[in-house]
């Protein structure tokens, strides 16, 4: 079931049949877009391997400069929206954060957005082998507004679609033509070190604050049905100074990249999967209903 309002809950299944046939099912899956991590995300699909660069968040009023960081990273595929929890701090000083989305469909693997807005300055960039983007979303936090640039399709077509007030670091909306939600909650004191240092796991698993957006499969041209891969950092104001904030990690003593893009094309697998969607509850019940009926077909012969 979808909720609109920036909040969608997705209803507990129990279902035996799907059970015997091996569905994975989560018995627990809320989702609420307001930058908290729910209960729905399950465990982790990346964690953050090194101390950022970019300085440490030691006020949890939503409104330090003090620091941004990336934690750890969550996603789930439900309710036909993808949705993904970047646990971390965003500082308040018009740093970015960078988000590419890889749906399986036609993309980019050298980045090539339209040139409207701040993130073509990143053109250029290139992906991981296999990753190929169709989805872009540049979002930066100033004086407790969160300004969002938007570029979907193979062609990476899009720009600046509007702001989301976050008072306080708290925030929610979906201001684009694209209806992708976003939550903020910029209240995370960080517990990292020594920047490029190697990062504590548990931390990293502790932060339960951060940014969270909820992308309608829809938007996602040519998806149709399975994994889906992301990229995820943190850049500079004007997006012209990677800091050495990427989910996956870099390796231990990276500092920061201080470049507007990336070269990963030498590097497998910097992204992080987020596993396809399980089926719907109707699509189970007819699972069920087909195997019922399968199985009496057996027991007459």
């Amino acid at each position: 079931m979808k909720m609109h309002n920036s909040s969608r809950f997705y209803l507990p299944i129990l279902c035996a049949g799907a059970v015997g046939v091996g569905l994975s099912l989560n018995a627990n899956a809320q989702i609420n877009m307001n930058g908290t991590l729910g209960a729905g995300y399950g465990s982790a699909l990346a964690v953050q391997t090194i101390n950022t660069g970019f300085g440490d968040s030691t006020v949890g009023d939503g409104t330090s400069a003090g620091g941004s960081e990336l934690d750890a990273a969550y996603g789930t595929i439900q309710g036909g929206y993808l949705d993904i929890f970047l646990a971390g701090n965003f500082e308040d000083n018009g740093n970015h954060a960078n988000v590419f989305v890889s749906d399986g469909a036609a993309g980019q693997n050298t980045l090539n957005v339209s040139p409207s807005a701040t993130m073509q300055t990143m053109n250029g960039s290139v992906f991981s082998p296999g990753f190929n983007a169709n989805l872009a979303i540049d979002l930066n936090d100033y004086h407790e507004t969160a300004y969002i640039e938007e570029y979907v399709g193979a062609t990476l077509t899009g720009g600046y679609v509007g702001s989301v007030g976050v008072p306080g670091g708290i925030g929610s909306g979906s201001p684009g033509p694209n209806g992708i939600l976003y939550g903020f909650n910029d209240t995370h004191v960080s517990t990292m070190g020594a920047a490029g240092a190697a990062a504590n796991p548990a931390a990293m698993l502790s932060t339960t604050t951060g940014l969270e957006i909820g992308i309608p499969l829809s938007s996602l041209a040519g998806y149709s049905g399975g994994p889906i891969m992301v990229l995820a950092d943190i850049n500079g104001g004007g997006d012209g100074y990677l800091a050495n904030q990427f989910l996956p990690g870099l390796p231990v003593g990276t500092g920061n990249l201080g470049t507007p893009g990336f070269n990963f094309g030498g590097t497998p697998g910097e992204y992080f999967t987020v596993p396809a969607a399980v089926p719907e509850p109707g699509t189970i019940t007819l699972l069920g209903l087909s195997l019922a009926g399968w199985l009496s077909t057996l027991r007459r012969k």
